[in-house]
């Protein structure tokens, strides 16, 4: 059957569970995955960024606007201005409520007046007078020392004053804003650069993408990492290779069709040239007796076999790589019964010829879905190589079982070393390979040595 080293077809359903495997690994790489992650870590970053900068400001504000020697130095030029304001407005004690006009100018202080010890004044939203019931003693606890002025009113009264300055909630919330945009930044630095690597890959496939599309198919696409942009870009790759494949085989096809012209022209006319010869000479009847007569027919017959077997050939030919036939309905049909009517037949076919067979068939008890005609030409070829290729002085085995859901046919033989060497295009091989795949099963065909092996897997129906 076959005249070349081991000729082996792979599973049509091997790439698909890689596929799957590489589908149930990727959990862990997944782009929303990764996404997730990515916007997690730098929300992180920019809380550790907002807490940072939140601890750092409120130091520097401590040390600075809230600091001592800030609110002393601020604590002396106002009252700087609350004494020129007393002796521009001739403030004395018969009218210091009138100070609450200052006092409300400047926000940030506090100010308190004693005399004789006695609180007389007490700077807020209305000014608190002494004798209005809001006078006290002066108590050392709730003042402080470094905060102490003189006051000079106009009456030339001078009066104990305490005005302290404080900064207000406006510097706290200035921070506070500015660790907050300082920790967006800090989101965004990240995120844009996580995101951006994604993106620079985008543009990277698109690319090359560009390059396939301009006719470039040798070119490789890059596939990096395990997530759907890394499934996305071994998905074109395996494309890329396929119509490489395609291509390649389109090219044998061509190559193919060409020495096959060529060399059954010339090998048609040896025989016809021959034959037409003969069947003139029996025509005029220029043979000497009844026996060359016979002789002459016998060579237009075997003439007329060398033109059928080229015929055969080429039809052969035809049937391999022909796609009307892929559109064949199925049926549902006995395994059992289908399988051993075929192989018996095979079996007694060979065994007629001399040839010795072992049969091992285990019941299927099972349906397979397939178009028994199609089936049967597949077969057909197998059966036809054994009578040509076959050794007859060793067994042929042939057996068939049911494996899980499948059924494994197998035909094993041992190649003739006594036969005429000749070319063999493998078109019985593809033939039937393809009819099987067009039933969702597996062919291989293998030669170890002298020994060469068939296997044919079939789905069983459910």
């Amino acid at each position: 059957m076959i005249r070349k080293t081991a000729t082996l077809f792979a599973p049509s359903g091997e790439r698909g569970i890689v596929l799957n495997n590489r589908i149930a690994n990727r959990i862990s790489g997944s782009l929303k995955l990764q996404l997730f992650c990515a916007v997690l870590g730098s929300l992180l970053l920019a809380l550790a960024v907002f807490a940072a900068t939140f601890f750092l400001g409120n130091i520097l504000l401590d040390r600075t606007i809230y600091g001592q020697y800030f609110a002393k130095g601020m604590a002396e030029q106002q009252f700087a201005k609350l004494q020129e304001y007393a002796k521009e407005e001739g403030i004395s004690m018969d009218n210091l409520q009138r100070l609450n006009i200052w006092c409300s100018r400047s926000e940030k202080v506090y100010l308190t007046l004693y005399k004789d010890d006695m609180l007389i004044y007490e700077s807020s939203s209305f000014g608190k007078i002494a004798g209005h019931g809001y006078a006290q003693k002066f108590d050392p606890d709730l003042e402080d020392e470094d905060s102490e002025y003189t006051l000079v009113l106009q009456d030339g009264e001078r009066l104990r004053a305490f005005l302290y300055y404080y900064a207000g909630d406006a510097f706290y919330f200035g921070m506070t804003a500015l660790a907050a945009l300082t920790a967006f930044l800090a989101f965004s630095l990240c995120f844009s650069l996580i995101i951006g690597a994604k993106v620079a890959y985008i543009s990277q496939l698109k690319r090359e993408l560009d390059i396939l599309s301009g006719g470039q198919l040798e070119y490789k696409v890059t596939v990096r990492g395990n997530d759907e942009l890394g499934e996305l870009a071994d998905g074109i790759d395996q494309m890329r290779q396929s119509i490489l494949k395609h291509q390649e085989i389109e090219k044998q096809m061509r190559s193919a069709n060409s020495e096959l012209i060529t060399a059954m022209s010339h090998d048609l006319r040896t025989p016809l040239t021959s034959l037409l010869a003969y069947l003139e000479i029996i025509e005029r009847q220029k043979y000497s007796d009844e026996e060359q007569r016979q002789e002459l027919i016998h060579k237009c017959v075997g003439q007329t076999m060398r033109i059928k077997n080229m015929a055969d050939k080429l039809f052969a030919y035809f049937l391999a790589y022909a796609v009307e036939w892929e559109d064949a309905e199925t049926e549902l049909v006995d395994a059992d019964q289908l399988l051993a009517q075929i192989f018996g037949d095979y079996a007694y076919s060979l065994e007629s010829k001399g040839m010795k067979v072992e049969c091992d068939f285990a019941p299927v008890t099972a349906e397979i879905r397939v178009n028994t005609e199609l089936l049967q030409r597949a077969l057909d070829n197998l059966y036809s190589n054994l009578l040509k290729y076959a050794d007859p002085q060793e067994p042929i085995n042939i057996a068939y079982k049911r494996e899980g859901d499948n059924m494994l046919i197998t035909i094993t033989n041992f190649v003739r070393t006594d036969q005429e060497k000749s070319d063999s295009t493998s078109i019985g091989l593809i033939t039937c390979r393809r009819i099987v795949e067009y039933h969702k099963g597996y062919f291989a065909a293998s030669k170890l040595g002298n020994i060469f092996r068939v296997t044919v897997v079939l789905p069983l129906a459910d």
